[in-house]
């Protein structure tokens, strides 16, 4: 009896020596789960990067809506200098770079929700509540434009690989600083344009675009209904607060979007932005192999141990000395290559009879509504001296 339990326990502890222990297997497995993992986070922070330098590009080209006196906000047709830029530019001498364009056509100046409120603006039976809240709207998309033109045009500046190496890294923090100054100017616009409550659209069915007046206590009724909306939408702002993000979040969604969706030039052939972004791994190949190298050789040695980790080292350098025939480290080389031109941003004009004021000016001078009432009641106080 005590033979057999003996032969047992030596044939069981035979069997553990020759098989692989669930410690070893659960390290293989988590290098392969590292792995993949990796490669997933390389291929979107590097498409991430790609789709920086388009926006790059795309601010230097100065073609996105960034002027509210320009179309598509209104039919006034903006001038902007068509240039061709530097893209994939090569670390030789001398440099040289591809070049891509992106030329202010129909398709690339139009813009779906901007072209639907211009649309309505424009017609006879246009409403002043909703054009009170298309011109909030309006403006928090062409802040958005605005800003996200000049951070991208800035950001343009830096040396391509840094603008895919660190873009990633520093356009969410552009992102949020822009999106947290929508809601302070969403709170601004709630009440400058509040001018619109002492508008009227006096258009009949045969206009062809909204005649529009303003309200004047010449009409006490029409007066009282403006003032009425006033204090409803001073008590509807704290209904508003309690909601704030949503529409920044919203039209910093579109605005982002958007800029995506806008199509150029590049060696004669019309491309997206997804053309870059697979043009990013082939001409940045070296340096996507080199990061995800590096990864590997560290995810072996953290989970395989040191003799693992010196042969992922091992192997590394004898495929880059060509000794192991693989060419992950070959590169290519960008076609079309000429010198470089200016990196400076096209030239945009607008030509219209008056042109927004800034900031403040808006504030003091141009809120029409405002100066009407005082106006009104200048009138008032005489009318009621001379009784």
């Amino acid at each position: 009896m005590s033979d057999s339990n003996d032969t047992s326990a030596i044939d069981e502890k035979k069997t553990k020596n020759n098989s692989p222990s669930s410690t070893e297997l659960g390290s293989i497995k988590k290098f392969f789960t590292t792995l993949f993992i990796t490669i997933i986070l390389i291929v979107v922070y590097f498409s991430f990067g790609a789709l920086i330098l388009y926006g790059c590009k795309l601010g230097q080209s100065n073609i996105l809506p960034t002027d509210q006196n320009c179309f598509p906000y209104n039919e006034e047709k903006p001038e902007i200098k068509s240039i061709f830029l530097n893209i994939f530019i090569t670390l030789t001498d001398p440099t040289l770079s591809m070049k891509i364009n992106f030329p202010y056509d129909k398709y690339n100046a139009s813009n779906k929700i901007l072209d639907l409120f211009r649309k309505y603006k424009n017609e006879p039976n246009s409403n002043f509540l909703a054009n009170y809240f298309i011109h909030i709207i309006e403006s928090l998309i062409q802040f958005n434009y605005s800003s996200l033109n000049f951070s991208l045009n800035t950001l343009n500046g830096l040396p391509e690989y840094l603008i895919i190496l660190l873009g990633p890294i520093i356009m969410p923090f552009i992102a949020t600083f822009i999106f947290l100054l929508d809601h302070l100017y969403l709170i601004y616009l709630w009440f400058s344009n509040m001018e619109w409550f002492f508008k009227h659209n006096s258009a009949t069915n045969n206009d062809n675009s909204p005649k529009w007046e303003s309200v004047t206590l010449s009409e006490p009724s029409n007066y009282v209904f403006s003032i009425g909306f006033v204090i409803l939408f001073l008590i509807l702002f704290w209904v508003l607060l309690a909601v704030l993000p949503v529409l920044p979040f919203l039209t910093m969604t579109w605005s982002i979007l958007s800029m995506l969706g806008y199509k150029s030039q590049m060696n004669g052939k019309t491309i997206t932005a997804g053309t870059i972004v697979k043009d990013v791994f082939k001409y940045y190949k070296v340096l996507v192999m080199s990061i995800f190298s590096f990864f590997i050789i560290v995810s072996a040695f953290s989970n395989l141990g040191n003799v693992s980790g010196l042969f992922s080292i091992l192997t590394f350098i004898l495929i880059l000395w060509g000794v192991i025939s693989i060419d992950i480290f070959k590169g290519y080389k960008p076609e079309n290559l000429s010198p470089l031109v200016s990196s400076d941003q096209a030239i945009k004009k607008c030509n219209v009879k008056m042109l927004n004021s800034g900031f403040l000016d808006n504030l003091f001078s141009n809120q029409k509504g405002g100066s009407q009432i005082l106006k009104d009641l200048k009138k008032l106080s005489k009318s009621l001296l001379k009784k």
